[in-house]
């Protein structure tokens, strides 16, 4: 009898673990599938979105039923819109701009990475001697950007370097990089102040010029060492805090691009060409080496930012939307 009982036990623990089992896996069988979702990306054609281009052209994994869209464009202002509309939930944009979208947004844009050092140079006709920030007294620059950061970087180096823009330096304004870029190569004018890749691509073109200074090197020295921070990707403040796992992994695979543009080998120029960054192979692989490109999280790059900020900001406030930006503008962790 008591062997018929524990028997009888047995079998309805059994059961009572195989329906828990069952009700278990039954359980896990509908859990729902997470709903689809489209992350939409924006970044520029130009160096600061060179770093995306194995993202754009390869893929990215960020999550089961995420997918990324991407739109190139080739004016900030052609995206300025849609960042601050939340249409854009990531994008690459310069600095200052990222600033300006924090200020105009109230905070609602903040910052995913710096990716981008100053692409800023000095060619000069090799005839000229020019080394330094400081032998361009008594010479006339041709630039591009007046009323926006780069005057302002120049404006600043040459200060810095004892120099004073319009009585020491001349400086002609241009409207278009191209059109500096073509006078310089030409050879009507033996000076200019270039962004990449023109900056490469006018070198190419005329074998007496030579990139005469880095400016970000330039401003590492007048600055004690800050690096000049240009460019960064920007995020969707409320977006990033619903979707830190979706953030975590772009930025891991961001971050992973980057190294791979750097490279700076034929595939890395193939897919800057592919990603419609730059439309030129072997322009893109001369340029990618010049062109400063980096991965800095938002709390490494704060105190090089800052000091650009506050440098922006003594010449025009409004070039970062009226002030530097608070500190939650760095607070994004991944």
């Amino acid at each position: 009898m008591k062997k018929k009982r524990w028997l009888a036990f047995v079998g309805c623990l059994l059961a009572v673990v195989l329906m828990s089992a069952g009700c278990s896996t039954k359980q896990v069988e509908e859990e729902p599938k997470p709903e689809p979702q489209t992350v939409k990306i924006a970044a520029l054609s130009g160096p600061t979105g060179m770093g995306m281009a194995e993202m754009i052209v390869e893929g990215v994994e960020l999550g089961e039923q995420v997918e990324p869209e991407w739109t190139i464009a080739t004016a900030p202002d052609q995206v300025t819109a849609g960042i601050i509309n939340g249409d854009y939930q990531i994008a690459a944009v310069p600095t200052n701009l990222a600033a300006t979208l924090y200020n105009k947004t109230e905070g609602k844009v903040i910052l995913g990475a710096v990716n981008t050092l100053g692409t800023l140079s000095i060619v000069a006709d090799k005839s000229e001697n020019i080394n330094s920030m400081a032998d361009l007294r008594g010479k006339t620059v041709y630039a591009t950007g007046q009323g926006s950061t780069p005057e302002y970087v120049l404006n600043y180096l040459l200060d810095k370097n004892g120099l004073t823009p319009g009585t020491d330096v001349t400086i002609e304004w241009f409207g278009e990089h191209s059109e500096a870029a073509a006078k310089l190569a030409s050879g009507e004018g033996s000076i200019a102040m270039l962004p990449q890749p023109f900056a490469t691509a006018t070198l190419a073109k005329n074998e007496n010029l030579k990139l005469a200074v880095d400016m970000t090197d330039a401003w590492e020295k007048a600055t004690d060492g800050t690096k000049l921070e240009m460019g960064c990707v920007v995020v969707n403040k409320e977006w990033a805090e619903k979707n830190p796992t979706i953030v975590k992994k772009f930025m891991e695979a961001y971050k992973t691009s980057v190294e791979t543009v750097n490279v700076a080998d034929e595939r890395a120029a193939n897919d800057v060409v592919e990603a419609k960054i730059m439309d030129n192979q072997q322009m893109a692989q001369k340029a990618i080496p010049n062109c400063s490109i980096v991965f800095i999280t938002p709390s490494d790059a704060k105190g090089d930012l800052q000091k650009y900020f506050d440098v922006l900001v003594s010449f025009e406030p409004k070039s970062v939307g009226g002030k530097v930006p608070g500190e939650d503008f760095y607070g994004l962790t991944y």
